[in-house]
């Protein structure tokens, strides 16, 4: 038998070997750990993001009907309002389709 041969029959491994696998355990469920909070902070972002752009479209449709003479608080303000959201929806739906078929 070869000397190689004993290591194997033993369970033996070099030093290197050993190093190497103890790094990949302590490294493993750190990479997790760091992934899932990737995740979490990624959705956080993406919540926030899309709150500050309802935010946006509802004063940008607040401030269109104004423009066009509307007085604030009216009922004909918020028809306008209402309008302008129902016209936003329906494109906004038209290009998740036109999207969707790209696909």
């Amino acid at each position: 038998m070869y000397p190689s041969d004993r290591r194997e029959e033993d369970g033996e491994h070099g030093p290197i070997y050993m190093a190497i696998e103890r790094a990949l355990w302590a490294l493993g469920p750190a990479l997790l750990l760091f992934m899932v909070l990737g995740q979490l902070s990624t959705q956080a972002s993406r919540q926030q993001a899309d709150a500050d752009l309802a935010m946006q479209i509802a004063s940008e449709n607040l401030a269109f009907c104004s423009n066009w003479g509307i007085p604030a608080g009216s009922a004909e303000h918020a028809s306008c309002v209402l309008d302008l959201t129902g016209i936003r929806a329906r494109a906004e739906q038209r290009v998740r389709d036109e999207v969707a078929s790209q696909f």
